[in-house]
C-alpha cells in the first residue's frame, strides 16, 4: 500500500497543468525519460536504464523485476525567430507589423512511471505522461498575426499496463491509453480586408480584430510491445502506440474593434459562439535495439515512424451558421525519428550517456509552412549522467541542443483559405536547449 501511495502522489503531481513546448516533429513531445534523453532516446523500445522506456514499449516493464517508482522533469527553452521578406493582402495592400519577436514558449513536461512485478511472469505498470504540446506566441504587431497570433495545446495521458514474460527470450506488453487534450489558438482579422476596405485600409492594424478559440476533449487508444532477448547481451524491443480521433469542443470569443463591430452588424458574423475541431492525432511505431559490448559499455540505436499524413488541415466550425468555417491546409508528412546512443558504467555509481539524433520535419513546402508551427528538419546532440545514491535509488541529468537547419514560410493567397490572411514570405531560424531532471527508485 505504501508504493501505490507513493505512485499516486507523484501521478497526480504529473499531471499538474505546465506549460508545454514540443520541439519534436510536428507537435508531439518526445521528453518522456531523464535517463534515455541522455543518449538521444537510443534503445529505448528494447528497455533503456529504468520502466519509463514503458512508455515507448511496455513489454520493457518486465526488464525490471519489483516495484519501481520514476519522475523526470524537462525543460524546453525554444527559440524562433521570423525574418519577414514580404507580407501582402489579396487586394496588394502591404501589411505592416513586426517580426513577432521568439515565436517559441518555454515549455515545462513532467512524466512519470511505476511498476509491480505481480508474479515472476506477469507485471503492471501506470505512466502519466504528454504526449502532446506546444505554445507559441507572437508579439501583438507581427506581421504575420493573419496567419497565427497565438497557439497552444496541453495533453496529459493515464495508460495503465501489463506485461507478460512469455520466456527468457520474448515478453509481450499492453496498455490503454486515456487523454486529455486541451487547445487554444488565436489570430487578428484583417477588417479592412474582409470589409473590401470600405471600413479601414486593408492590412493596417487599427481596424484589427481579434479571434480566440478554445476546445477541449478526451480521447482514448491503445499501446501495445514486444520485447526480444535472442542472446544475453542482445535485446530488441518493437513499441506501437495508437491513433487518437479527437474532437475539440468549446467557444469562439471575438475582440471586436469599432469597424469590426460594424461589420459584425451588418453580416451576422465576429459573434462570440460555441466551436469544435475534429483532428486525428497520429499513430507512432518505435524500434529499438540494445547491445551490451562490454559489462560497461552499452550501444543503443532506435527508429521510430509517425503517421503525421492523418494531419491533413485543421477545420474549426462554428456553431454561428453565419460564420463560415474557418480552414488552414497543412498536408503534413510521415517523420521519422532516428538516434545512436552510447552508454557507459566507470564505477558502480556512475552512469554517463551520450547521443545524436535525426528528427524528420513533417511540413513537405515553405507552401503550409505557418507561423504557428514553424516545423522543420532537426539534429540532436544529447548528453546525460546518472548517479547511484543508494542501491535503490539513482538521480538522472540530461541536456540536449537541437539544431534546426533555417527554413521558409511562402503562404500565398492563391490558397483560397489565405485570402482574408493576405501573402506572407519570410525565414525561420530555430534552436532549443533541453533540461531533464529525473528520479529513479526501487522497492
Amino acid at each position: 500500500m505504501r508504493y501505490w501511495k507513493i505512485m499516486a502522489a507523484a501521478g497526480v503531481s504529473a499531471i499538474l497543468p505546465l506549460g508545454q513546448t514540443a520541439f519534436a516533429a510536428g507537435f508531439a513531445v518526445h521528453e518522456q525519460s531523464t535517463s534515455s534523453q541522455g543518449n538521444a532516446y537510443a534503445g529505448v523500445a528494447a528497455g533503456g536504464e529504468d520502466i519509463s522506456s514503458s512508455y515507448f514499449n511496455p513489454a520493457t516493464l518486465t526488464l525490471f523485476p519489483g516495484m519501481h517508482v520514476v519522475g523526470d522533469f524537462s525543460v524546453v527553452l525554444g527559440q524562433a525567430d521570423f525574418s519577414p521578406q514580404s507580407a501582402s493582402t489579396i487586394l496588394g495592400t502591404p501589411i505592416t507589423g513586426g517580426d513577432g519577436g521568439n515565436l517559441i514558449k518555454t515549455g515545462y513536461v513532467p512524466a512519470f512511471s511505476g511498476s509491480w512485478e505481480f508474479t515472476p511472469d506477469w507485471f503492471l505498470g501506470l505512466s502519466v505522461n504528454s504526449p502532446f504540446g506546444f505554445e507559441t506566441q507572437a508579439d501583438a504587431d507581427f506581421i504575420g498575426r493573419y496567419h497565427g497570433f497565438g497557439s497552444r495545446v496541453r495533453s496529459v495521458e493515464i495508460s495503465p499496463q501489463i506485461a507478460w514474460k512469455a520466456a527468457d527470450w520474448i515478453s509481450f506488453g499492453a496498455g490503454f491509453r486515456a487523454m486529455y487534450i486541451d487547445a487554444r489558438l488565436s489570430s487578428f482579422i484583417d477588417i479592412g480586408t474582409a470589409s473590401g476596405g470600405a471600413l479601414a485600409p486593408p492590412g493596417t492594424s487599427a481596424a484589427d480584430s481579434l479571434i480566440s478559440v478554445k476546445g477541449d476533449d478526451w480521447a482514448y487508444g491503445y499501446t501495445l510491445g514486444v520485447l526480444l532477448t535472442p542472446r544475453p547481451d542482445t535485446r530488441i524491443g518493437i513499441g506501437y502506440r495508437s491513433k487518437m480521433d479527437v474532437d475539440l469542443r468549446g467557444a469562439a470569443d471575438f475582440t471586436l474593434s469599432p469597424q469590426g463591430q460594424i461589420l459584425s452588424g451588418i453580416s451576422g458574423q465576429l459573434v462570440d459562439t460555441g466551436a469544435r475541431a475534429p483532428i486525428s492525432l497520429p499513430e507512432t511505431i518505435t524500434l529499438g535495439v540494445d547491445y551490451d559490448l562490454t559489462p560497461q559499455w552499452t550501444l543503443g540505436a532506435e527508429a521510430d515512424w509517425t503517421h503525421w499524413s492523418r494531419f491533413d488541415q485543421i477545420q474549426i466550425i462554428f456553431d454561428n451558421p453565419s460564420q463560415k468555417t474557418d480552414v488552414t491546409r497543412e498536408d503534413w508528412k510521415n517523420s521519422w525519428f532516428l538516434s545512436l546512443g552510447a552508454t557507459y558504467r566507470p564505477t558502480d555509481q556512475w552512469t554517463l550517456r551520450a547521443g545524436v539524433a535525426y528528427d524528420e520535419g513533417v511540413i513537405p513546402s515553405a507552401a503550409t509552412r505557418g507561423p504557428r508551427i514553424p516545423d522543420s528538419d532537426r539534429y540532436w546532440a544529447s548528453l546525460g549522467a546518472g548517479y547511484k545514491l543508494t542501491d535503490a535509488t539513482t538521480i538522472n541529468a540530461a541536456y540536449t541542443h537541437v539544431f534546426a537547419p533555417d527554413t521558409t514560410i511562402a503562404q500565398t493567397t492563391a490558397d483560397p483559405n489565405n485570402q482574408l490572411r493576405g501573402n506572407l514570405t519570410g525565414r525561420v531560424s530555430a534552436s532549443a536547449d533541453i533540461v531533464s531532471l529525473g528520479f529513479a527508485m526501487a522497492f
